[in-house]
């Protein structure tokens, strides 16, 4: 891996993600004088969701963007993950103690990544043709995996 010859998007998305796998150590709830970090609850969820796309950014020709089955992974991941993480902000507003320093680094990392996949993704890359593109591959390779039974033979 050679990060000065990567693609754009692989650095930040990289960058991001490592961010992203040092905020999950760090203080996300302070009650009172108790600090508690990420890797408790969906915490670890999103600490899965920064390895894979971190994984994601290195797989591959790392001169090129990500192509668009890996590309429309890390969308979903770095999407469906800042969704929960926003709605846990929004639900614990109410609470006693508060979000801490590596609850809100980890949201800016996970919506980074997001973003740098999404802005600097390849010319023609739409969702639509990666939703169809990723079909596609899951269908292709359970395919190769489990192929139809032969026809029966007459005797």
């Amino acid at each position: 891996m050679n990060f000065q010859t990567m693609n754009k998007q692989r650095k930040f998305i990289l960058i991001f993600a490592v961010v992203g796998i040092i905020a999950m150590f760090l203080p996300w709830i302070d009650v009172f004088f108790i600090s508690i970090n990420g890797m408790h609850g969906k915490g670890i969820l999103v600490f899965l969701c920064f390895i894979a796309c971190g994984i994601m950014a290195i797989l591959g020709d790392q001169t090129k963007p990500l192509d668009r089955a890996k590309w429309m992974i890390t969308l979903i991941l770095s999407g469906l993950t800042s969704l929960g993480m926003i709605i846990s902000l929004f639900g614990g507003m109410s609470t006693i103690g508060g979000f801490a320093f590596g609850f809100y680094l980890a949201l800016i990392a996970i919506l980074g990544i997001a973003f740098a996949a999404f802005a600097f993704r390849a010319a023609g890359y739409t969702i639509k043709d990666g939703f169809n593109n990723l079909k596609q591959d899951i269908t292709e390779k359970t395919r190769s995996v489990n192929p139809p039974p032969p026809p029966p033979r007459d005797l």
